[in-house]
C-alpha cells in the first residue's frame, strides 16, 4: 500500500514536468503551412452562381443551374447565329473560361483543330457575344472567400 501511495505521489509530483503538448502554442507560419497541406485547391465550396439560379437552396441545384445556363446560352447563340460558312464544320472546341472574384467571365483560351483554324475568329466572336449576354454572375466561394475559378468546356459545333 505504501509503495502504491509512493508511486502515485511520485507520478503527481513529476508529471507536471512532462510535456504532453496539450497547451502547446504554434506559430502562425506553422498553422498556415498545416492548413495549406489540407487545403484542396481543385474544389470550391460553391460554384459561381447566375442571378437566375439564386432561388435554388441546394448547392447541387445551383451548380446544375450554372452549367445549364452556360450550355443553353451557347447552344442558342450558335443555332441563332446567321454566319454563313462555305463548308460544313464539325468540330469539338475546348473553351477555357475564367470567372474572377468579381464575377466577371472571360475566355482565356480556345483550342480548335488545325483544319478549322480559319474559323477561329468567327467562333470566338460568337462565344464572346454569348458571354456578354449571360445573366449577372456571382463568383465562386471557397471557405467564405470569393475566388477565381477556371472551367474547361468541350463544345461540339456542327453546321450541318
Amino acid at each position: 500500500m505504501r509503495k502504491s501511495l509512493f508511486l502515485i505521489c511520485f507520478f503527481f509530483l513529476f508529471s507536471c514536468e512532462f510535456d504532453f503538448q496539450l497547451n502547446k502554442k504554434i506559430s502562425v507560419d506553422e498553422f498556415v503551412k498545416d492548413e495549406l497541406k489540407s487545403f484542396n485547391w481543385n474544389q470550391v465550396d460553391q460554384y459561381p452562381v447566375f442571378e437566375n439560379c439564386l432561388n435554388f437552396n441546394d448547392i447541387n441545384q445551383k451548380n446544375n443551374c450554372f452549367v445549364e445556363t452556360i450550355t443553353d446560352k451557347l447552344r442558342n447563340n450558335l443555332s441563332d447565329n446567321d454566319l454563313v460558312l462555305n463548308r460544313t464544320l464539325i468540330d469539338t472546341i475546348f473553351l477555357v473560361l475564367k470567372i474572377d472574384k468579381k464575377g466577371i467571365m472571360e475566355i482565356q483560351n480556345m483550342k480548335i483543330s488545325d483544319e478549322n483554324i480559319n474559323y477561329k475568329d468567327i467562333i470566338s466572336s460568337s462565344f464572346e457575344n454569348t458571354i456578354k449576354d449571360l445573366p449577372k454572375l456571382y463568383p465562386a466561394i471557397k471557405r467564405g472567400q470569393e475566388v477565381d475559378v477556371i472551367f474547361n468546356l468541350p463544345i461540339l459545333i456542327s453546321t450541318e
